[in-house]
């Protein structure tokens, strides 16, 4: 999901929203051998660039581990941390239940030692994307939670901005996105228990991508969060219709 709706929202705030690429996704080089941890160095590395002496971070869905992964690394530099409905770490009970069928398929495909069906899998998806996109937009109506079906039906060009913008991760092929998943299966090497900062945990309690009860385990673990759950939203749902209060809460409002 792209960033760009969110400028408008944000502009009106005062924030600034800076997001770049991740490593094979979009313009961004593919870096094979990547870690959750390395994309806090670029962060870093970013910050000093720009001369950003503090900042926040923001990390939706898939954005968890690399937002959990800067929290660790350089806590003393930001002044929020914000995770909205976020992917879960791999090793805890309960780490699919009430996750949709075809993502714990991509789980499943994504800890297999033979990587043939998580590439099948992906290269599959992008082609439906790419070539039959009406289609996907179909599934999504049929499957996702009341609260998403009722936002795309209402709102047609979300759901096009939303292919358009998971388009965007195989601009370069499907490697970034098969690393990545395998990624998120795997021992992220961020030890949870020792992130001191605060990080506000935002989760759709009909979420069927990011279920709720990963709001649970991180509030649980983290020494210091807040979650804020809302039992009527889902995936799409949440940050659409919350993102003002969101980005309220990250700025102190």
């Amino acid at each position: 999901m792209s960033s760009g709706f969110m400028d408008d929202t944000a502009s009106k705030k005062g924030i600034r929203i800076i997001a770049p690429d991740r490593p094979g996704i979009g313009l961004s080089s593919f870096q094979e051998n990547r870690s959750f941890l390395d994309w806090a160095k670029d962060i870093e590395h970013l910050a000093n660039h720009l001369e950003l002496k503090a900042f926040s971070i923001f990390g939706l869905s898939g954005g968890a581990p690399h937002v959990l992964a800067c929290a660790y690394t350089f806590p003393d530099r930001l002044r929020n941390v914000t995770i909205v409905s976020g992917t879960g770490p791999h090793d805890y009970n309960g780490k699919l239940k009430g996750v949709w069928f075809p993502v714990k398929l991509m789980h499943w495909f994504a800890k297999s030692k033979n990587d043939k069906y998580l590439r099948s899998f992906i290269t599959r998806e992008y082609e439906v994307l790419k070539e039959k996109p009406d289609k996907r937009l179909r599934q999504l109506q049929k499957f996702l939670p009341k609260s998403d079906r009722k936002l795309l039906k209402e709102n047609p060009s979300y759901g096009i901005e939303f292919i358009k913008g998971s388009l965007e991760a195989y601009s370069q092929g499907i490697e970034a996105v098969v690393q990545e998943w395998k990624l998120y299966v795997m021992d992220w090497g961020i030890p949870l228990s020792e992130i001191s900062t605060h990080i506000d945990l935002w989760y759709g309690g009909g979420d069927k991508m990011a279920p709720k009860y990963r709001g649970f385990h991180y509030h649980d673990i983290l020494q210091d969060s807040k979650l804020h759950l809302f039992e009527k939203e889902g995936h799409f749902s949440l940050i659409r219709n919350r993102l003002d209060q969101i980005l309220s809460t990250m700025v102190g409002g």
